[in-house]
């Protein structure tokens, strides 16, 4: 349409009929139009298609952090394939997306250019195709480069997300004022940072030369192809409009190329950068899991523990040797022993969070491995030490130990009162539908106490056969403590309760206390019994009475 415009305005400005004129115009205004309303269309299912990808993905990704088995979580390999596949998962896609979008686009503008450029001389369109090779070249030989990069240094990076947190986050607010620590993180922040920033510039700095020398060459074809466009139109076999036409399907012809080689080097990049988010799709658990589970079956008698060994995965060190031990429904069992002597470890493994390197656990005459997952954590209920404080309303923190359960207001307020936690809950404004902790509005911050009192009401609340309570009162009040304890005994009474704590003189309450040391049972009785033993545990606890 420019052609015919230019050709007939220099055609007829001396007739005067301005007519013909006028009609191109608007027929080149509408053809701008219907672009237009192409273009800003392209837009809305561009913009749609990127977050409902980056949406999707999201989930993706979450659902295979939920799935992975906990022995992953202490690995750091894994962290390096997952902090990959984190960053990676939510624009790659996305970026291949509008790489084969781009890639149709500019091979469809290709097909309906080059017949033009052909008709003016084959050798325009070959030109335009060899001196746009070396542009792709570069940007795959340093995409290539970039991202072998990126994985050798994902330590470093993960050590700057790292410290990142701990200047920003408030779990480590406290003790990065107390102790000085925030312009010493900081200068390691920046020195991490700074040894990303130069490597990566080196590489860039490269590349930017590289595409310095073959711009240079495209230009240099480009500019060869003008003169031949102009001598053309010089010599007369090629009118104004030609000249106009040929210019414009030139540099349209060039950007189409660019852009179809940018699209395939942008699909190879992005499917090397996007393998990361494979690795993690492809890890595999290690927990056995049944083809067909019934649900597990009530608990009637025990579960036994037999010929029991553990070694943690890629270590040779074992952790629980040989151990046999039978908890009895309706008993209250303690487990102590000095830090690593393998009670969290024996807890990990009544949890299924592991399976044991030999031996076996059953429930009743169920063999662990032989139920899922699901079935037997729906019987189990676990409040660590370590507990979580969820930025949640105070009723779902609760809940949160069974939110499977509905019309659970009396069942919240049994829990609650049991823990001792509804002393404050009713001082709230909203009781159990307060916010808790400061991310978001009208939260209300606990003290640690309170905290554990909200944790174990969680373990009140769910209707568990088995409950692991370990060092459940660490945070709390003496006072306090002794009245929980006394709800611990009433709550076994159907139930396998076990307590894993440092605190002693509270274990009279238990009918056996296990000692544990050096991954193996040493001990075994009532508190009482353990006494006239006068071994291990009477030491332990003399030590702690005085």
């Amino acid at each position: 349409m420019t052609k015919l415009i230019v050709d007939s305005i220099t055609e007829l400005q001396d007739t005067g009929n301005f007519e013909l004129i006028l009609t191109y115009v608007l027929i080149f205004g509408f053809i701008q139009l219907l672009s237009a309303i192409a273009s800003n269309y392209q837009q809305l299912i561009s913009e749609t298609q990127s977050q409902l990808v980056s949406d999707y993905m999201s989930t993706v990704i979450i659902d295979k952090a939920i799935e992975v088995d906990m022995s992953y979580y202490e690995n750091a390999a894994f962290y390096n394939t997952f902090h990959h596949a984190q960053r990676q998962a939510l624009y790659r896609p996305v970026q291949i997306l509008r790489n084969l979008s781009d890639f149709i686009k500019s091979t469809f503008l290709l097909l309906s250019l080059g017949g033009l450029l052909v008709f003016l001389h084959w050798g325009i369109a070959l030109v335009l195709l060899l001196f746009a090779l070396p542009i792709a070249f570069v940007k795959w030989y340093y995409s290539t480069k970039l991202f072998n990069w990126e994985k050798n240094r994902t330590a470093l990076e993960r050590e700057s997300s790292y410290l990142n947190q701990v200047l920003t986050t408030d779990t480590y607010a406290k003790e990065v004022r107390i102790f000085n620590l925030g312009n010493i993180l900081l200068d390691r922040f920046k020195g991490v940072r700074r040894e990303l920033f130069d490597e990566k510039y080196r590489i860039n700095n490269q590349r930017a030369r590289a595409g310095v020398f073959a711009k240079a060459a495209e230009i240099i074809a480009m500019t060869l192809s003008y003169a031949f466009i102009a001598m053309r139109t010089f010599q007369g076999s090629l009118t104004i409009g030609d000249l106009v036409m040929f210019f414009g399907a030139f540099q349209k012809g060039q950007a189409a190329i660019q852009s179809l080689l940018s699209a395939v080097v942008g699909l190879y990049n992005n499917r090397l950068f996007i393998s990361h988010v494979f690795d993690l799709l492809n890890i595999e658990s290690l927990l056995e899991q049944p083809e067909h589970s019934d649900p597990l079956p009530s608990l009637q008698n025990s579960i036994q523990i037999k010929n029991l060994d553990f070694t943690y995965p890629n270590t040779d060190i074992p952790v629980l040797n040989n151990l046999n031990l039978e908890l009895k429904k309706g008993e209250v069992i303690a487990f102590v022993g000095e830090n690593g002597s393998g009670k969290t470890t024996l807890i990990k493994l009544l949890c299924r969070l592991y399976d044991p390197t030999s031996g076996k656990i059953t429930w009743d005459d169920h063999d662990l491995k032989n139920t899922s997952l699901e079935n037997l954590r729906k019987k189990i209920s676990v409040i660590y030490q370590d507990f979580s404080k969820y930025q949640f309303t105070v009723g779902e923190n609760i809940q949160i130990g069974d939110f499977s359960k509905t019309d659970s207001a009396e069942d919240l307020s049994a829990a609650a009162k049991q823990s001792g936690a509804i002393d404050f809950i009713n001082t709230f404004p909203e009781t159990y539908n307060q916010n808790l902790g400061r991310w978001f509005n009208k939260g209300r911050e606990l003290s640690g106490g309170q905290w554990q009192k909200i944790a174990l009401a969680r373990a009140f609340y769910k209707d568990a056969e088995l409950i692991i309570l370990d060092e459940p009162s660490s945070s709390i009040d003496p006072l306090a403590e002794a009245k929980i304890f006394e709800h611990f005994r009433e709550l076994a009474k159907d139930k396998i309760l076990i307590l894993v704590t440092h605190r002693l003189y509270n274990l009279k309450i238990a009918d056996k206390i296990v000692v544990l040391h050096e991954g193996g049972i040493e001990e075994e009785g009532t508190h009482q019994e353990l006494i006239e033993l006068n071994k291990r545990y009477k030491d332990m606890f003399e030590k702690q009475g005085n």
